[in-house]
């Protein structure tokens, strides 16, 4: 077996169990097999049993992972998240620009930013979401690769987080996203970590959680680096954030299951903001981000 990224024969089985399959506590009947890449440190599955491009478009995808693709619920589960990624983005950024977010569900970040940037640029593939944010005057595509009709080399700044776990092929997601950035534009690209510390204290508890049927892929910083090259794409950086506390990691030990952001009487803010530090500088954090300048010069 190949690296389904890279293209490396050096692939061993990463786990072998029973995935999370939508909402936590859903899992899939039958065990599914993690396959992990060593020289990039890609992981994925081959369990695809939907036509994704459809499964995305219709309401069965927030419906399976949230329990409701309801416009407003999406902003009561969603908005609390917009100060985390202003923490990737910073603030300075989108003030006069061409902003994309590309799979920005119904546009809880995008509505932060439209007070400040020129133009506002929402690229989401569910039909709901999208009539949602018509609605309200956005510019409005299914796909990145329909914008590039119009915003090609156009967009100063390109926002996406949790997404690119989802596609099929990250490789074009991500040529796609270059190709709509202006030159000397920035994109931010953020998903989640294989969590090494909660995987090597937690086992095969916290794995069966982590591997989802929805994420066909659990990228690596080696994962960006060799997409990346492949692009072209010389100005590019990978920075670690941890999401969850010490609590969390409590919670797991003490219960087998998440506990976001429990807090405990004897864990200080100083002890916490140690394991936060700690897990971000080691790069043994449960989140990354991709940040990309597309330069004068690009192809």
């Amino acid at each position: 077996m190949r690296c389904k990224l890279c293209g490396c024969e050096d692939v061993m089985v990463a786990y072998e169990g029973k995935i999370r399959d939508g909402r936590v506590g859903n899992y899939t009947d039958k065990k599914v097999k993690m396959f992990r890449c060593e020289k990039c440190g890609t992981i994925w599955h081959d369990s695809r049993e939907r036509d994704s491009r459809q499964y995305y478009q219709s309401e069965a995808y927030r419906n399976e992972l949230e329990g409701t693709s309801d416009v407003n619920e999406f902003y009561r589960l969603h908005d609390g998240e917009s100060l985390e990624k202003f923490r990737y983005t910073g603030t300075e950024i989108f003030r006069g620009k061409t902003v994309a977010d590309i799979g920005c569900g119904a546009g809880a970040f995008l509505d932060y930013i439209q007070a400040v940037a020129d133009t506002v640029i929402a690229v989401e593939p569910s039909e709901t979401y999208r009539g949602a944010m018509k609605g309200r005057g956005y510019t409005v595509f299914g796909y990145a690769q329909e914008a590039l009709k119009e915003y090609r080399n156009k967009v100063d700044v390109i926002v996406s987080f949790d997404v690119i776990e989802h596609v099929e092929e990250p490789q074009k997601f991500l040529e796609e996203a270059y190709a709509l950035l202006s030159y000397g534009g920035r994109a931010f690209i953020g998903t989640p970590t294989d969590a090494p510390v909660m995987r090597e204290v937690l086992g095969n508890a916290y794995e069966s959680f982590l591997f989802s049927t929805q994420h066909p892929w659990v990228l690596s910083g080696g994962s960006f680096e060799t997409m990346a090259k492949r692009c072209g794409i010389t100005e590019f950086q990978v920075r670690y954030y941890q999401r969850y506390g010490l609590g969390n990691f409590v919670y797991w030990l003490l219960n087998g299951q998440p506990g976001r952001h429990k807090e405990y009487d004897f864990i200080t803010k100083t002890m916490d903001q140690a394991w936060i530090s700690e897990l971000e500088q080691q790069e043994k954090s449960d989140y990354m981000v991709c940040e990309i300048v597309k330069g004068a010069c690009s192809p």
